[in-house]
């Protein structure tokens, strides 16, 4: 048996479309989303109505986005799965003055959508029971 050319194969090989997608240049490989891509806003009052505060996009895994740390906020996301109520609160006092605040969190997490709203006593709450994932701008406690 004689051996055939690689010149000669590749075209007949290609004709029966038994490439597979790769070799093609149109159909580059996207690798999917490992984590997630959040909308974080805050709020001045007991509903999302109220004047906004803050917001930040934050995209975990790749970590990117607005958000003051992103780093921070993916990981201690990730540990919870991306609920928001698993996250572990920082121990940290904050005065007991009333100013709410209502934050919205909304996007993906690993393909599903997500979304949180919840209303806090202050900013400082707030941060320590979110682990300073709502703390959108690092110098306010």
């Amino acid at each position: 048996m004689r051996a055939r050319s690689v010149r000669t194969v590749l075209p007949a090989v290609a004709a029966l479309g038994l490439l597979p997608l790769a070799a093609t240049p149109a159909a580059a490989h996207i690798p999917p989303e490992t984590g997630g891509r959040q909308h974080i806003a805050v709020h001045a009052g007991t509903d999302p109505s109220g004047p906004l505060l803050a917001s930040a996009h934050l995209r975990c895994f790749p970590t990117g986005g607005s958000h003051p740390d992103p780093a921070g906020a993916c990981l201690k996301l990730a540990m919870a799965n991306g609920d928001y109520t698993r996250i572990p609160p920082e121990r940290r006092v904050c005065t007991r003055i009333y100013e709410p605040v209502t934050v919205v969190a909304h996007g993906t997490w690993r393909g599903r959508t997500t979304l949180y709203q919840h209303t806090y006593p202050n900013q400082c709450v707030a941060n320590a029971e979110s682990g300073d994932i709502f703390n959108l701008t690092p110098w306010r406690d």
